[in-house]
């Protein structure tokens, strides 16, 4: 009786131990299931997608150049003889001022003595017309009596009809036309400043021999500048002449106040940009800096902006269907900024994923949670 006993006490205990044992393995296998249900249901933040017309400050960047601006050519040969001040570079210059004077002694001569035989010629028809034009007699000693070997010689007195015969049959207009071309080859023996401003680039020293053709340096004014930048296709509704830009400088302290001049109608192939001209002016401003600058007022209608690492390969972000399938949804990137995108292309009511490292392809099931923005 006590041997039944204790057999049945331990077939009890074996069966006890036996169903533990399973009942734990149980467990274990319930766990793992679980967890690899979590790892295919990975658990991502989203939002409900809500565009609008978002403000953007459009940016341009880029080189200035001074809007006057003019390359130095000989047109006559001569010795360089100096000026109102040394042509160097650096130097300044007043409109109208010498910068460059070349010998033109063998010019002023040629000019003195073709004037001198034009006043002669002039002197010389004056009884004809006091006799045969007595109207007429009257206007050209006037003229006669104003010219001078020292100035430049004023146009002809207004002549038509037979009297006009008569002074090409004397030789008048000839004469007058070699002088005018004679003084204008003189002229270019100076070369003038066109505008206020400064040598840029210096060539030619004091003494030297110019040739015709010859670069002699470049002159450009310091009071307007102008810059030169792209901008995307999609702004060119929003951009007017006249339009304010603000401008800055990494590299100089201030700001400064431009304004669009011109908008290239041609679109570029490559970039789908066109080119935008504004002109700006500053007395710290100098030819060749880089300048920022930023237009205020641009819209953009029906947009987003979102974190910079919500967008991959410039074009998808990730979004959820029917609650759980995670899908990648093409868009239009409008405008980089420094850490936000602004895009279009996203319905209203879109569920977008908000995550900055996301490892998962298109089609995964997702665990969603809703979050505020």
């Amino acid at each position: 009786m006590n041997k039944k006993l204790i057999r049945n006490i331990a077939l009890a205990v074996a069966i006890l131990v036996v169903g533990l044992t399973v009942k734990n393995k149980l467990s274990g296998m319930a766990t793992k299931v679980e967890i690899k249900e979590d790892k295919t249901a990975p658990i991502v933040n989203v939002f409900s997608a809500s565009p609008d017309t978002v403000g953007l400050s459009l940016e341009l960047y880029g080189k200035i150049n001074a809007v006057n601006r003019v390359d130095l050519l000989a047109e006559v040969s001569g010795s360089f003889i100096g000026g109102d001040r040394d042509f160097l570079e650096g130097t300044a210059f007043k409109k109208g001022e010498v910068m460059i004077q070349l010998d033109n002694a063998e010019a002023k001569a040629n000019a003195m003595s073709l004037k001198g035989n034009f006043i002669n010629s002039i002197l010389g028809i004056l009884p004809d017309i006091k006799m045969d034009y007595a109207e007429d007699y009257a206007r050209f000693e006037a003229y006669y009596n104003g010219l001078s070997l020292s100035s430049t010689l004023p146009a002809l007195p207004e002549a038509d009809g037979t009297l006009e015969k008569f002074l090409i049959a004397r030789g008048i207009q000839s004469a007058y036309y070699q002088v005018k071309s004679a003084e204008e080859r003189l002229a270019k023996f100076s070369i003038r400043a066109p505008f206020d401003g400064i040598v840029a680039v210096a060539n030619v020293k004091r003494g030297n021999l110019v040739s015709p053709g010859r670069a002699l340096g470049t002159f450009i004014g310091t009071g307007t500048f102008e810059i030169k930048s792209a901008v995307t296709l999609a702004y060119a509704d929003e951009l007017s002449v006249g339009q304010k830009v603000q401008f800055t400088s990494p590299d100089v302290a201030g700001n400064w106040t431009g304004t669009i001049d011109r908008i290239s109608p041609v679109v570029d192939a490559a970039s789908q940009s066109i080119n935008v001209i504004a002109n700006v002016r500053g007395k710290d401003l100098r030819e060749g800096m880089y300048l920022t600058g930023a237009i205020e007022g641009v819209q953009v209608f029906d947009a987003l902006s979102l974190p910079a690492y919500m967008v991959f390969d410039n074009e998808y972000v990730y979004t959820v269907e029917n609650d759980s399938i995670l899908q990648k949804t093409k868009i239009h990137v409008v405008e980089w900024l420094d850490d936000q995108i602004i895009i279009t292309g996203i319905a209203p009511g879109t569920t977008m994923v908000d995550a900055p490292t996301l490892k998962a392809a298109a089609g995964t099931i997702v665990n969603a949670t809703e979050i505020k923005r």
